[in-house]
């Protein structure tokens, strides 16, 4: 097993990781990034937040630093499978259809064509129940299937359960009187039904699966700031169980190395850029509704390529002194 932290704090996340894998099964084949892989991040806030922190990026840049290897977070708070947090409604007015944003989506993977795709999905469209679980499927394997390439391939992400904690100790909404269970464990209860569906789905695809939900289910201590949004120290958690899910060889240096550290600092650089080069903050005059009246801002996100390209030159040039 390749372990990216060293020290007591991870002991229990250790114990934990062998237990599960135990009850799940080990991947047999090792995930493996290649030279020359354009990777993207797919997903809800799991990935748009992941941007704040940069660990899940640098840990799988340090498993092959000798190997170029390109990155693009397309995450988007709020997002499902559906695409609804991509529609075009902005500022009042109606919103697009889920069509529409399934339909960016799209577009912009095919504009980046990238060769390697990791799926977060699952936890927004976990609040239909247990009847939005066909739905579910069904949209997972449409985006599989319209996102895919006979040479792309997929990692595929299971929603982090809810915490312990942050008022969900009370009482479930149920019709029982007292109610039989809490708030925490009717989620949570929930949300395995649709981790089983990403496992599923995965299996069936051949995909590769990251899971999040058994491993961190019963985690030591906090690993989240809202209960459902991980916290720093839960991407810092979340790069160990990535790499025991995917067999991922060890990283060339600790990830909270000084010189690890530095390289993350400018991959956070580097991602803040492209963020604001494809979600720019005056989209309605860029892409939406007002666009005709400022025609010069829609040539202005491009204006950001250079200096993202800037940045993983650097990016490059830290990785390289590790070799």
């Amino acid at each position: 097993m390749s372990c990216v932290f060293r020290g007591p704090i991870f002991l229990g996340l250790f114990c934990t990781l062998v237990s599960s894998g135990a009850l799940r099964g080990e991947q047999k084949v090792s995930f493996e990034l290649r030279d020359g892989d354009r990777v993207a991040f797919l997903g809800n806030s799991f990935f748009e937040r992941a941007r704040h922190h940069g660990y899940l990026e640098t840990s799988l840049a340090l498993c092959w630093p000798e190997r170029k290897i390109t990155f693009r977070n397309l995450g988007w708070d709020g997002d499902t499978v559906f695409g609804h947090s991509r529609t075009g409604g902005r500022r009042r007015s109606v919103f697009g259809d889920p069509e529409e944003g399934f339909g960016k989506m799209m577009a912009h993977l095919q504009q980046l064509d990238p060769t390697v795709i990791f799926v977060a999905y699952g936890w927004n469209e976990s609040f239909d129940g247990a009847q939005g679980l066909t739905r579910f499927h069904a949209g997972l394997t449409r985006l599989l299937r319209e996102a895919g390439t006979p040479t792309r391939r997929f990692v595929l992400i299971t929603p982090v359960p809810l915490e312990k904690g942050f008022g969900t100790e009370l009482p479930s909404r149920q019709t029982t009187s007292p109610p039989a269970t809490s708030y925490l464990n009717d989620r949570n209860s929930i949300l395995k039904s649709y981790r089983d569906i990403i496992a599923s789905v995965a299996q069936e695809g051949g995909h590769h699966l990251v899971d999040l939900f058994e491993a961190l289910h019963k985690f030591e201590g906090s690993y989240t700031t809202t209960g459902m949004h991980p916290s720093a120290r839960g991407y810092q958690s979340i790069t160990t169980i990535m790499a025991r899910d995917l067999r991922l060889p060890d990283p060339v240096i600790a990830l909270d190395s000084k010189e690890a550290t530095a390289l993350r600092r400018t991959i956070l650089k580097k991602n803040t850029l492209y963020f604001h080069r494809w979600r720019p903050r005056n989209d309605a005059f860029v892409y939406g509704e007002r666009k005709s009246e400022q025609v010069i801002a829609q040539g202005e996100p491009e204006q950001f390529e250079p200096f993202v390209r800037k940045l993983e030159n650097h990016i490059r040039e830290q990785l390289e002194a590790l070799r």
